[in-house]
């Protein structure tokens, strides 16, 4: 990149500086500045256009407006190397001392892009955006979605049935499948050829004409299946639009989810949005309470009253040779019903946000939330013509207060939570990162948190579709607000101060511990903190929920203003046993266990049920149950009557994992053209030691691992003994060897006088 300091002087005013540190309304810092409403879609269509796909009427009918003008830009902190360019770009000085004090405006997205290249190369200080819908929609303040409900969304849900996991091997064909929009569903099953069967697909998308495509696992299965299958038969996707086909990342993306930074392999089609339920769901449940994530355990645990019918996937290739399409047709159409379940319960949040963030629905499905809270303070800067901040240098600092006081099993237990602790802190303590010199984020954070509790309200007192609405509302408003502490220490974040987010968790430390001194003052017993929440055993007077929640209300009015302590659950039971590793037993008996050591979904499905089993046992004083279990289940794998798929882990398939694991490269090293990644594969772990496929069972696993794993199982409860020999006694390690007989009466004798 040449520099021309005489040219980028001369080249500077040739745009009129915009007026700057101008108050802007909160509306707009949220919602843009834009007020066009019912747009679904904008795509790049040129190098100087983009198109912005529109719902304009009640008559439902989607169609591009006018092309409409892009002018890709970029921030820079000097204006001489960009001026110097052979097609020069517009610059615009801002207003303020931020490093980023130029907007840089280019004719075209080619010369953007080599731009771009130029300055990377030559180690310039700019910040670009780099998708064209991102540049579009924060240049022009407008969002996605405006004037819209949920239920206004035309959605699709797409499921295939196929005869194999490879889609490059010519058995795997796809045999069948289901699609559903609104209330119109079709099966379609292969007739003639596959080839036949991938058109008719496309051609009821395209009758369909949804504004956004859904499926269970869709990024990493059905789309690129599709793809490769396509591809085979030399068919076209052409599912965009704008008659484009569908296009497939090369590389693989990653997902946020709470903690979870999950890889998939991402796919586009123009004018429309891809929304995976699986990814979705794993948002939903940041709690952590559901054991998988696969769809019929997922749709079990959420909808238990829902009766479906069920194919084993091992199975759908006999029952496609039997020739028996009535009950392939009920198991998928079943799939679409609960991909569409699923994203009813999940969707809103995201659709809602995108009302408020300059990205595309796809974008705030999949992206993470400083990424959000990033466009929203660029495009608040940016429409007050005023310099931008670079990213601080990530450190650490202190986080939040966690802290375990009593191991065992209580009863009855509460939780009480401050509700949005970090956020009402930035609030009530005016801490914002000093950076944001025009004061946009506590805006937009009081404003939300208004509009949330009004949503809220109204939820309450709404029925039916609009009180759907409200519930969106407030939850979309929920994940925003909690966003902007956690902004402030994103290492990717404009705006982000590690000093004022310190201040944030340090304030936050000194009342939660306000909160368990309040609690024991009163006759609480606190049993575990964690950052907002406290569980506790309530004083013996206080009886029943509403008591709890007088008793709660009674400690929280000891709190600063604008800090509220709220009653956030309340359980028969609690085994503690490390720190945010607990059970808890719910009044309806339902038992929740919490912890990655507790809920493993990479464990074999046995040891999980011993795990669920044993807890519920402790919770529930039956001690010999839990003794009996662990021999019961030690018996029947040495004598190898566990199910293989009692005794299998997934494992999935990308470099991580392989690089990780080496028998797991093993295996897929000696099965050529079987694998691919984003492939989950089923296995156990033979005599010999090494893993093989479910589908290579010969009654040949592994014994003494799978002792050693119920051993490991049972460590967990280790805490519970008061003394080693206590535990030994009461989980003695088992091999092929052992006398179980004996071991079992030696354990039911030494147990006398335990847990006294």
């Amino acid at each position: 990149m040449v520099s021309d300091p005489d040219s980028a002087r001369s080249a500077a005013p040739q745009t009129p500086l915009r007026p700057a540190l101008v108050p802007v309304a909160t509306e707009q810092l949220l919602y843009g500045a834009d007020p066009m409403k019912g747009i679904v879609a904008v795509e790049r269509t040129g190098p100087t256009q983009v198109s912005v796909y529109r719902r304009p009427g009640a008559e439902g009918e989607t169609r591009a407006v006018a092309d409409d003008r892009l002018r890709p830009w970029l921030l820079a902190a000097r204006a001489e190397p960009w001026a110097a360019l052979r097609d020069r770009p517009a610059i615009e000085p801002l207003a303020g001392d931020h490093p980023l004090r130029y907007l840089v405006e280019f004719a075209n997205w080619p010369a953007f892009l080599e731009a771009s290249r130029a300055g990377t190369q030559a180690g310039e200080t700019f910040f670009r955006l780099r998708s064209p819908v991102e540049q579009y929609l924060v240049a022009s303040g407008r969002t996605l979605f405006k004037g819209m409900v949920f239920e206004d969304l035309r959605r699709l849900q797409l499921d295939i049935e196929t005869l194999g996991l490879d889609p490059n091997d010519p058995a795997s064909r796809i045999v069948a499948a289901a699609l559903r929009c609104g209330e119109e569903a079709v099966f379609l099953s292969l007739e003639t050829s596959e080839g036949d069967l991938i058109a008719r697909i496309g051609e009821w998308i395209l009758h369909a004409d949804p504004d956004v495509i859904e499926g269970h696992n869709i990024f990493n299965f059905d789309l690129p299946f599709l793809a490769r299958r396509a591809a085979m038969c030399g068919l076209p996707l052409a599912w965009g639009r704008d008659g484009s086909e569908l296009r497939i990342g090369e590389g693989r993306q990653r997902f946020k989810a709470g903690a979870l930074s999950l890889p998939y392999a991402p796919a586009w089609i123009v004018g429309r949005h891809v929304v995976d339920s699986y990814q979705q769901i794993q948002r939903y449940d940041i709690a952590g309470r559901l054991g998988s994530y696969a769809l019929k355990p997922v749709i079990a645990a959420l909808f238990p009253d829902r009766e479906r019918e069920v194919i084993p996937g091992d199975q759908i290739r006999a029952v496609w040779e039997r020739g028996d399409l009535t009950r392939l047709e009920a198991y998928n159409l079943a799939d679409v019903e609960d991909v569409d379940a699923l994203s009813r319960l999940t969707l809103p949040t995201e659709f809602y946000q995108t009302q408020l963030i300059p990205r595309s629905f796809q974008s705030v499905a999949t992206g993470g939330p400083g990424e959000k809270i990033n466009d929203l303070m660029l495009r608040a800067y940016l429409s007050a013509g005023h310099s931008v901040p670079t990213a601080q240098a990530p450190r650490p600092y202190a986080g939040g207060h966690a802290e375990l006081l009593a191991v065992g099993s209580f009863s009855p237990v509460v939780k009480c939570d401050i509700e949005s602790l970090y956020p009402s802190i930035m609030i009530t303590e005016r801490i914002r990162a000093e950076a944001d010199v025009l004061d946009a984020a506590l805006p937009m954070l009081v404003d939300l948190t208004r509009r949330r509790l009004d949503a809220k309200a109204r939820a309450r007192s709404s029925v039916a579709k609009e009180r759907g609405l409200w519930e969106g509302l407030q939850a979309s408003y929920k994940v925003l607000i909690n966003s902007f502490y956690g902004y402030m220490g994103y290492g990717q974040a404009l705006f982000n101060d590690y000093d004022a987010a310190e201040r944030v968790t340090v304030a936050g430390q000194r009342i939660i511990k306000d909160v368990v001194r309040a609690l024991q003052e009163r006759g609480g017993t606190p049993i575990e903190v964690d950052t907002d929440g406290v569980y506790f055993v309530p004083p013996p007077e206080v009886d029943g929920a509403e008591d709890e929640e007088r008793f709660v209300t009674t400690v929280g009015r000891s709190l600063p203003a604008g800090i509220r302590l709220a009653h956030d659950g309340r359980f028969a039971a609690m085994l503690s046993l490390r720190l945010k590793t607990y059970a808890l037993l719910d009044h309806d008996g339902a038992v929740t266990l919490k912890g990655s050591s507790l809920r493993n979904r990479r464990m074999e499905r046995c040891f999980r049920v011993f795990l669920q089993d044993a807890a519920r046992g402790f919770l529930l004083d039956d001690r010999d149950g839990v003794r009996d279990r662990y021999f019961a289940l030690g018996e029947s794998l040495r004598e190898r009557r566990v199910p293989i798929a009692e005794i299998t882990q997934w494992s999935l398939i990308n470099v991580e994992t392989l690089a990780k694991q080496p028998r797991l490269k093993r295996l897929i090293d000696r099965l050529p053209g079987n694998s691919w990644p984003g492939e989950r594969v089923e296995v156990y772990e033979r005599q010999d030691g090494e893993l093989a496929l479910v589908t290579e069972y010969a009654n040949d696993e592994s014994v003494p691992f799978l002792l050693r794993r119920l051993r490991d199982c049972a460590e967990r409860f280790r805490d519970l003994f008061p003394r080693e020999a206590d535990f030994d006694a009461f989980f003695p390690p088992l091999s092929t060897r052992t006398d179980l007989a004996a071991a079992r009466s030696q354990a039911a004798t030494e147990q006398l006088g335990l847990f006294a």
